[in-house]
């Protein structure tokens, strides 16, 4: 048995039943939890990819945004860029190149030791906490972060709304349900059936308090799978790439994941005095920033090679031209939402405009 599973154990047989969210914590984030060296990457041992690990045109199109949220600051000399769940830099270091023509501070926020090391090795600056950046004036960014961070359960049981806790039966980990109550009472949408369930984002609320304390003046882009109204998919983990069912075997061992009710986030950003820009899927964000350009390019360069007589560097392009669609499908990469919140009075950004026209 794994440190994470005999913390969960250990505390449910001293205090009953846990929150999902207490969980995920112990499983995820406590002492040997899955992030705290955590297989992220593009190589067969990793976990998950994330899309700055499918093609290096994710990074560039992404600084062309980060271009014109620098301008709506007026320019600062250098650019702050605060890079929250960092991971193992992959995203920090294309940023980096692509922007290599103006000065950018660039600091990273991640609680794994794993990762921590991983971005010391690279030569940036690394914190445990957003908090120890403070004040931040500049551009906050997290791409796939808030659906890692621990978050409740709610279903719907014939009785009514019913929280999902974790408990020890015939020596497994269960679920059990118990009635919802508090801020969980009114989670749930009207009109919901009995067995539906819905993932109530308590990580990344708190997560949000924290950037509105410390973003003193600046913008948020936040990159995740949710949904801005209801439901927004199934509790899940990932091992080795692959889906994982059953989150409660072993756990330590996988992610846990489930789709983020942005909508939520993005009224408690609301309630903390800052402003929502918008929330565009992935793909229309990319196509806004220019990636049906970036695209012919490659077309274009591809048949070059092959008037060349370069065919094994055309292949190449191809392959990586092929990899880079799913940065845009909307069944795949493209689906991501891009969550923009900023301070107050900051000027919409115009690929913002152009991608939720």
């Amino acid at each position: 048995m794994q440190e994470p599973e005999r913390a969960i154990r250990s505390e449910i047989e001293r205090r009953g039943p846990m929150s999902f969210d207490r969980f995920m914590e112990l499983a995820l984030y406590g002492p040997g939890g899955f992030y705290e060296l955590p297989p992220i990457g593009a190589g067969d041992d990793a976990a998950f990819v994330t899309s700055s690990h499918v093609h290096p045109v994710f990074a560039e199109l992404l600084a062309d945004a980060l271009r014109q949220l620098h301008s709506g600051l007026g320019d600062p000399d250098p650019l702050r860029i605060v890079e929250v769940g960092a991971g193992d830099g992959t995203l920090a270091s294309g940023l980096l190149d692509a922007l290599d023509e103006r000065p950018v501070d660039y600091a990273a926020v991640e609680r794994s030791q794993g990762a921590r090391d991983a971005l010391s090795a690279r030569g940036m600056l690394v914190v445990d906490r957003l908090e120890k950046l403070a004040p931040i004036e500049g551009v906050l960014l997290a791409n796939e972060l808030l659906d890692n961070l621990p978050f409740r359960r709610v279903r719907m049981s014939d009785e009514g709304p019913a929280e999902i806790v974790i408990d020890i039966a015939q020596d497994l980990l269960v679920e059990r349900e118990r009635p919802a109550s508090g801020e969980l009472e009114g989670v749930l949408p009207e009109g919901i059936e009995p067995g539906n369930e819905f993932a109530f984002p308590s990580g990344a609320l708190a997560f949000i308090d924290d950037l509105a304390a410390c973003l003193t003046r600046g913008y948020a882009v936040l990159i995740d799978y949710g949904a801005m109204r209801g439901p927004a998919g199934a509790v899940h983990g990932y091992r080795g790439q692959r889906v994982v069912e059953d989150v409660l075997v072993d756990p330590g061992s996988a992610d846990i994941t489930a789709g983020v009710d942005l909508g939520a986030v993005a009224h408690r950003a609301q309630e903390r005095g800052l402003e929502v820009l918008g929330a565009p899927s992935q793909h229309a964000a990319l196509l806004a920033l220019g990636f049906e350009t970036w695209t012919r390019g490659q077309l274009e360069r591809q048949g070059e090679l092959l008037d060349e007589r370069a065919g094994l560097e055309a292949v190449r392009m191809w392959s990586g031209r092929s990899r880079a669609t799913l940065l845009a499908d909307p069944a795949a990469l493209g689906r991501l939402r891009w969550l923009v919140l900023a301070t107050p009075e900051l000027p919409e950004p115009d690929w913002l405009t152009e991608a939720l026209a």
